[in-house]
């Protein structure tokens, strides 16, 4: 995956690789709640490079030896993302939520695990 990162960067517009550098940069600095970070939401029409830039920082997140959950709220969208699942998937989020819904996953799970690594 670093090897795909390394050969499209090139291939990235300048917003799009201020964007990863400005995402790589809170990587670097984790240590933090996620909700403290102010990420940028990329969201645009279709053909714009969403996708390729999702791809983009996914390939350089995991090949500094960090892990990059990879999610999305439909099938269709998580299926082109690398190593993508639905959050609903990948989180055991409930379908039909009610005031006490919690994940469906015990502490000493593999997704548990995943997300304290």
């Amino acid at each position: 995956m670093s090897e795909d990162y390394n050969r499209d960067n090139p291939k990235l517009t300048c917003v799009q690789q201020m964007v990863l550098k400005d995402i790589r940069e809170l990587v670097r600095s984790m240590g933090k709640d996620i909700k403290s970070y102010d990420l940028p939401e990329i969201n645009d029409t279709g053909g714009t490079g969403k996708t390729f830039l999702y791809k983009a920082l996914l390939a350089r997140v995991r090949s500094e030896g960090l892990i990059a959950i990879a999610t999305a709220t439909s099938g269709i969208a998580a299926s082109i993302l690398p190593g993508g699942r639905t959050a609903h998937s990948r989180f055991k989020i409930p379908i039909k939520l009610a005031d006490n819904s919690t994940c469906n996953f015990t502490k000493q799970s593999g997704t548990a695990e995943l997300l304290r690594t």
